[in-house]
């Protein structure tokens, strides 16, 4: 059986127009018109081949396909929100893969002894509130607490009243739940979203694991004064404070992180923000991501150090502050060998990568066994419109994922 990769390219094509803006941009935001758009004309291509769609309790929407036994699912899935003026195929591409796969079983007349569901996650990417994976995370119960129905997203509406727009309530999102007895196994295909597999000429990726992450809000406390009669000696600069750490991270990490690990600082304000002023406050957000938490304790310590230095040396206070955090998650051992197989059958060369990226597996792999499958990211650009993938690795990929679902569908008894 052969995937068609014209009817995935159309496709890609149909739901990224969903996402079309008045300004020429693209983005499909969770919750926004433009999501719920692309999620429709996705369940309308399930609709047009007889297969039903229902959306649980979180906002996922889930396809279902029935097996010829009574046995746990095969999962397929991934997310079809965006970021701001994103691309066309991060996370897109692995629901319109899932589409095909169950597509291509039906027009051949071909019917899994397991139930295949496709699934697209709700609000991966976490653009309205600063909170993703939303959908995975009610799905495999991971705790939520955190949420409130008053948060407010970059638009100035509440949680409760975006999510009631999308028919979901926020305290039954928990009904999402999915039991792991009832899954055989999660698959994703996504684009690499980075360059190791064009640098390394290989055709595809098997994922090892995704990096955890640690997210930090870092304020810094100094004195306000006028420009231009404080003498340097005697300044409080919050912001020279915070620009001495920042400039230190790229050799902090080189010297005591490993291949994969990194940090950044992406989002930086400073009070009072006038340019004849020495700013009193400066506050940042870091981020540090490895796939093992003995580097990410390792980089915080010595960064939480430096930055005490810093601020010794200027005059300053600070407060570093974790908001936000998720361990590593690896992935499983069977389905890594499973997909390698796969590739090795075709003539396929691979590399197994770890993913610094998140992904809604991320979370599934902590309760079900999980796979994953990168296509290469032409220029390692995403998260942009350059995104891009070439066909053939589209193609690949897809065909990859099938093969994969068929072998797996054979496997007596649950994956270790």
């Amino acid at each position: 059986m052969k995937i068609s990769v014209d009817r995935v390219i159309s496709r890609l094509e149909e739901i990224y127009e969903c996402g079309r803006q008045a300004d020429g941009t693209h983005a499909r935001v969770a919750y926004s018109p433009e999501d719920q758009r692309g999620r429709k004309v996705f369940a309308d291509y399930f609709g047009s081949l007889g297969i039903p769609v229902r959306q649980d309790e979180a906002g996922n929407l889930i396809a279902y396909i029935e097996g010829e036994e009574e046995l746990p699912s095969i999962l397929i899935g991934s997310h079809l929100d965006t970021v701001i003026d994103g691309g066309k195929y991060d996370g897109a591409l692995g629901c319109v893969a899932g589409l095909e796969v169950a597509e291509t079983l039906k027009r051949a007349g071909r019917k899994l002894r397991h139930p295949l569901e496709v699934v697209v996650f709700t609000d991966e990417e976490g653009i309205r509130f600063g909170n993703g994976m939303f959908g995975s995370a009610a799905f495999c119960q991971v705790p939520m607490e955190e949420l409130s129905e008053e948060d407010m997203d970059i638009y100035g509406r509440t949680r409760g009243e975006v999510l009631k727009e999308y028919g979901v309530v926020l305290k039954d999102a928990i009904r999402a739940e999915r039991m792991p007895e009832t899954v055989h196994c999660m698959l994703e295909l996504h684009v690499e979203q980075g360059k190791i597999l064009e640098d390394h000429q290989k055709p595809l990726g098997v994922v090892s694991s995704i990096a955890g992450v640690r997210r930090y809000e870092v304020t810094l406390t100094g004195e306000a004064n006028h420009s231009g009669s404080t003498q340097m000696r005697h300044r409080k600069d919050a912001l020279v404070g915070a620009a001495g750490l920042i400039s230190s991270l790229p050799g902090i990490v080189r010297e005591h992180g490993n291949e994969f690990s990194v940090a950044t600082v992406g989002y930086i304000q400073a009070w009072p923000n006038a340019v004849n002023v020495i700013p009193g406050m400066c506050r940042f957000q870091l981020e540090i991501r490895d796939q093992e938490e003995s580097v990410m304790d390792r980089l915080e310590s010595l960064i939480h150090d430096r930055l005490e230095e810093n601020c010794r040396k200027e005059g300053l206070d600070f407060s570093m502050r974790l908001y936000d955090a998720h361990v590593p998650g690896n992935m499983n051992a069977e389905l890594k060998e499973t997909i390698q197989s796969v590739c090795e059958a075709g003539q396929i060369d691979y590399e197994i990568l770890p993913s610094g990226a998140f992904h809604d597996s991320l979370l599934l792999c902590g309760r079900f066994p999980t796979g994953m499958i990168f296509i290469p990211s032409i220029g390692g650009i995403s998260h942009s419109p350059m995104e891009k993938s070439g066909r053939e690795d589209i193609e690949r990929g897809c065909q990859v994922l099938l093969d994969t679902v068929l072998r797996l569908d054979k496997k007596e008894g649950q994956i270790s």
